[in-house]
């Protein structure tokens, strides 16, 4: 004999199944975000490490341009004070323009060396004849 089965106990079996499914892929994304939450617990831990670490580089690095600055504060108090002495001694702290030298002019070429640069009489050959000096390998030989 076949068993009959109504369509009301047909739907009851199909429903029956579908929550038992929709109960296995609910436990799963349980489990999947019980797990997602233990890394992010892990991966929370590993940047507030870090954190600390790059607090303590900070404050580090605070401390060494707070003395930097400090020392650049001494300096410039410094110099203020040397320029605020400068101005009660009358002197101008303020830069001068530096002139360029004259260009000198060539001389032209008919005039003797003399002429051209002013030279007086005693002074027309600044170089002696002195004579030919021997090479060293002259005076070691010789």
């Amino acid at each position: 004999m076949a068993s009959v089965v109504s369509p009301s106990e047909d739907s009851s079996l199909r429903l029956a199944d579908q929550l038992q499914v929709l109960s296995q892929v609910a436990e799963a994304l349980t489990y999947r975000l019980l797990e997602l939450e233990e890394r992010l617990g892990g991966h929370e831990d590993r940047i507030g490490g870090r954190l600390e670490e790059v607090a303590d580089l900070e404050a580090a690095h605070g401390a060494a341009m707070d003395e930097r600055l400090g020392d650049t504060e001494e300096r410039l108090a410094r110099i203020e004070t040397s320029l605020r002495g400068l101005e009660r001694t009358g002197m101008s702290r303020h830069l001068q323009a530096v002139q360029p030298p004259a260009l000198q002019q060539e001389p032209p070429a008919s005039l003797p060396v003399a002429e051209a640069f002013d030279l007086g009489p005693e002074e027309v050959d600044p170089f002696l004849d002195e004579g030919e000096q021997p090479f060293m390998d002259e005076l070691i030989a010789g």
